[in-house]
C-alpha cells in the first residue's frame, strides 16, 4: 500500500489519457511563445499586425513554418516541466526521492533495471558500491531530488518510462488481462504429447507457461517461464532470417519456395518447380542447411548459427543454449527425415557436392537449440522490433529480412493449420512439436507459449486456445491498441486483425518496386516514435486546446 500512496500521483500524471493532456496543456502557452518568437525572426513569412497574437489552435497556423525553431525552444522545457511534476508527485519532506519505491514503479511498468543493460548506468549511479555487483541490497535508500533529477536526465530510458513513452502504455492492464486468459486455459486437457522424439515423450502434459516481451524490454511472465524447452521447428524462422542475411533472398528461393504446403510438417513432396513449398517445414529447412555455410567444418556452421541466435536475446540473463540428449534422440529416431533428405537428393534439390550426412547433422541440431519461455519471447520481441535486440539496439536481422520472416510466419507457420491461425488469430507465430509457439504482434510485443500436448496438426493445444481468447480480447474496445500494430498509425482501429495485416503487407509488397519497403504499411510499425516525435505530435495537438 505504501507503493500506490507514494506513486498515486504519478500513475494519474503517466497514465496515457493524463499524459497526453499534461503535454498539451504544457506545450499550448510554450509553443504560441515560440511561435511569435519565430514569427518575429522571419516577419515577411506572417502578418506583422498578428505577430503577437498567433493563435496556435487556428486552421491556418501552419506548424511547419515555425516548427523546427519552436520545437527546439519548448523540448527541453516541456520534459523540464514533466519530470519536475514527477519529482514534485515523489519527493518526501526532507527534498529526497525514495529510490526503493522508484525501482518497484519501475518494475511495475515490466522493466526490470538491476538486469537490464540499459539501466546499468542508473543503477551504478544510484547504487552505494558502484563497483560491486549491482543488486537490490546495494541500492541507496535516498537520494536528493536535484541528484536524482540529474541522474535521471542522463538516463534516457529512466526518463521514458517515467514519460510512459512506450508502445504499451497501460502495461498494468495488459497483465491482469494475460494473467486472466492464462489461468482460463490451465484446465484444458486436450492433445497428446509427442512421442518420436523419446527426449520430448518426458516432458509433462501439465506443464505450462507463458511470456511477454513488449520492444520497449517490458516484460511479463507465468507459470514454468524458467524452465527450459527445444525449440524444435520454433527455429525454422529464424534460421531462414540468418539464411537470407547470409546467402541472399535470390539464393534461398531458388531452393525454396514461399507457399503454404497444405500438408503436414514432414509430408515428404515439393511444391512447384519441384522445390519444398517453404522454409518452415522439413524439407525447406533441410534445404537451407544444406546451403548455410557449405563447405565449411560443421563446427562453425553451427556456432555461427547459434551466434545469431544469441545476439537476438543479448542482454538478457539466461540465453540460447544446446540439448545434446534431445539431439541424440533425433539423430538415432529421425528415420523420416533421413528419408526426406535422400528424397530432395534424388529431386535434385541438393547439390552433388552436398553432404547429406552433415546437412541432416545440422538440420538436428538447430532443432535441439534450447531456451527459456521468457528468453523465447524476448526473440520474439526481437522480430517484433524488426529484428532489433530490444536490451541492446543492435540490428541482428536486416528490417527487410525481418519482414519476410513474418510474412513466411503469418502464411506457414502452424504447420497445415496456418490457414486457420490466419484467419482466427491474424499474427505471424511459428509452433514446434515440443509443444512451444512463439507470436510476434509487430510493433508491439513477442509472446511464448509452451505447453507439450498437441493437436492433430502438431500444435500445442494450450498454446492455440491462448492466442485465439487473446485475439478475441484485445480486438475489442479500449484493449484493441494492444493488439493492432497499425490501430494508431495507418488503418482505423474498427478494422478486424487478419484484414489489418495482411492488407498492411500488401501495402508493403505492391510498392516494393517503386520505394522502400520499410517506409510503408508494415515498415511503419517497425519505427519507434521518438520522444522528439511525441512532442511534436503534443505541440500540434494543441491548437485544438481551447484557450
Amino acid at each position: 500500500m505504501g507503493t500506490d500512496e507514494v506513486f498515486s500521483a504519478t500513475a494519474e500524471l503517466t497514465a496515457p489519457k493524463s499524459e497526453k493532456a499534461q503535454l498539451q496543456r504544457i506545450s499550448r502557452t510554450l509553443v504560441q511563445q515560440a511561435a511569435a518568437e519565430t514569427a518575429h525572426e522571419h516577419p515577411s513569412e506572417h502578418n506583422t499586425e498578428r505577430i503577437n497574437s498567433i493563435d496556435v489552435r487556428e486552421e491556418n497556423w501552419n506548424p511547419d513554418e515555425v516548427y523546427q525553431r519552436a520545437l527546439t525552444k519548448v523540448e527541453g522545457e516541456i520534459q523540464d516541466q514533466l519530470l519536475n511534476s514527477f519529482l514534485h508527485s515523489n519527493t518526501s519532506e526532507n527534498e529526497t526521492v525514495d529510490v526503493h519505491k522508484f525501482i518497484e514503479y519501475l518494475r511495475l511498468r515490466g522493466l526490470s533495471p538491476l538486469i537490464d543493460p540499459r539501466f546499468r548506468d542508473f543503477i551504478k549511479a544510484v547504487s552505494s558500491k558502484p563497483d560491486g555487483r549491482y543488486s537490490y541490497s546495494n541500492i541507496k535508500q535516498n537520494i536528493p531530488t536535484p541528484e536524482f533529477k540529474s541522474i535521471v536526465l542522463n538516463n534516457p530510458h529512466v526518463l521514458a518510462a517515467i514519460k510512459g513513452d512506450f508502445v504499451v502504455e497501460d502495461f498494468q492492464s495488459l497483465v491482469s488481462n494475460v494473467d486472466e486468459i492464462f489461468e482460463e486455459c490451465k484446465p484444458e486437457r486436450g492433445g497428446q504429447v509427442t512421442t518420436y522424439i523419446p527426449s520430448l515423450a518426458l516432458y509433462s502434459p501439465d506443464t505450462w507457461a507463458m511470456a511477454i516481451c513488449t520492444v520497449d524490454g517490458q516484460m511479463h511472465d507465468c507459470g514454468c517461464s524458467d524452465d527450459m524447452v527445444t525449440m524444435q521447428s520454433v527455429t525454422k524462422p529464424l534460421f531462414y532470417g540468418v539464411c537470407l542475411d547470409e546467402l541472399g533472398e535470390e539464393v534461398v528461393h531458388s531452393l525454396v519456395g514461399k507457399e503454404p504446403s497444405g500438408h503436414g510438417f514432414n509430408k515428404i513432396s515439393l511444391g512447384r518447380n519441384n522445390i519444398p513449398h517453404n522454409p518452415l517445414i522439413n524439407t525447406g529447412a533441410i534445404s537451407l542447411a544444406s546451403l548455410y555455410k557449405a563447405g565449411q567444418p560443421m563446427s562453425a556452421r553451427f556456432s555461427a548459427a547459434m551466434s545469431k541466435y544469441q545476439e537476438m536475446v543479448k542482454g538478457f540473463p539466461g540465453g540460447i543454449h544446446f540439448n545434446n540428449a534431445v539431439y541424440l534422440s533425433e539423430l538415432g529416431k529421425g528415420h523420416r527425415n533421413y528419408a526426406i533428405g535422400y528424397y530432395l537428393k534424388s529431386k535434385g534439390c541438393l547439390g552433388d557436392d552436398v553432404d547429406l550426412k552433415e546437412t541432416m547433422e545440422l538440420y538436428f541440431q538447430m532443432c535441439s537449440v534450447e531456451t527459456s519461455i521468457k528468453t523465447a519471447a524476448v526473440m520474439a520481441g526481437t522480430l517484433a522490433n524488426g529484428g532489433r535486440n530490444v536490451f541492446t539496439g543492435d540490428q541482428v536481422l536486416t528490417e527487410k529480412t525481418t519482414l519476410q520472416v513474418l510474412s513466411i510466419m503469418f502464411s506457414c507457420g502452424m504447420y497445415d493449420y496456418s490457414g486457420e491461425w490466419s484467419f482466427n488469430v491474424g499474427l505471424p507465430a511459428k509452433s514446434g512439436v515440443s509443444g512451444l509457439i512463439t507470436i510476434v504482434i509487430p510493433d508491439r510485443m513477442g509472446i511464448a507459449l509452451w505447453s507439450p500436448p498437441l493437436d492433430s496438426y502438431g500444435n500445442s493445444v494450450r498454446g492455440v486456445q491462448f492466442a485465439q481468447k487473446f485475439v478475441q480480447r484485445f480486438s475489442e474496445g479500449h484493449n484493441q491498441n494492444v493488439l493492432h500494430p497499425f490501430s494508431n498509425k495507418r488503418h482505423s482501429p474498427n478494422q478486424s486483425l487478419p484484414w489489418t495485416w495482411t492488407r498492411s503487407y500488401s501495402t508493403v509488397q505492391q510498392g516494393s518496386k517503386q520505394r522502400d519497403n520499410f517506409k510503408q504499411g508494415v515498415g511503419n510499425c517497425f519505427r519507434r516514435q521518438s520522444s522528439s516525435v511525441l512532442f511534436r505530435n503534443a505541440v500540434r495537438a494543441a491548437r485544438f486546446l481551447p484557450k
